[in-house]
């Protein structure tokens, strides 16, 4: 190995030659692709249209709309009085306000059986149960109040039937209490 270069060992960086040309001249070949893009940007390209994305979402919408429209028209819509007319044994198909109407009619009778009951039993006893009814109706309020404000809401209507049951067995065991001790 005979040259220049590799006979000396080089230790720092400033050691290094500072003109050192290239091989070979590379500004021809830079040349010649400056000069195809701009060849290619004045030729016309297949680009998208920038429409495209709009009629895109505008048919989204309309099979959003399309399928709407499927499925209410699929869904019977269901008739209250024809409601009133079905058997016994059909009681899912009863419209819920006729449910509610049983359930207030049951609870306001069962109500005056209790009350009528804790006339009867020990003061320190009677305001227990009377606390415990008061937490759950005031609970069942709450409920009631947050429903108003979102009706969709299915784990608030679970809870609003849970409670409801709750204090339905609360006031069915606080009437049965008395016929226990006879």
């Amino acid at each position: 190995m005979t040259g220049k270069s590799f006979g000396r060992r080089v230790n720092r960086i400033d050691q290094l030659a500072q003109n050192v040309p290239p091989a070979r001249d590379l500004w021809p070949a830079i040349a010649v692709a400056i000069e195809a893009d701009r060849v290619d940007a004045l030729r016309p390209a297949h680009r998208r249209s920038r429409w495209l994305p709009a009629v895109g979402m505008a048919a989204a919408v309309a099979l959003v709309t399309l399928g709407v429209f499927i499925g209410r028209m699929s869904t019977p819509t269901p008739d209250p009085i024809a409601g009133t007319t079905l058997a016994q044994g059909e009681a899912s198909l009863i419209p819920a306000a006729l449910r509610d109407a049983n359930y207030r009619k049951q609870r306001d009778a069962l109500l005056v059986e209790v009350n009528n009951q804790l006339k009867s039993m020990p003061p320190a006893e009677r305001d227990k149960v009377a606390a415990s009814l008061a937490t759950l109706r005031r609970s069942i309020g709450e409920i009631e109040a947050a429903l108003g404000r979102d009706p969709a809401n299915a784990l608030l209507q679970e809870l609003l039937v849970s409670s409801c049951q709750e204090e339905m067995r609360a006031l069915t065991a606080v009437r049965d209490s008395g016929s226990q001790e006879i």
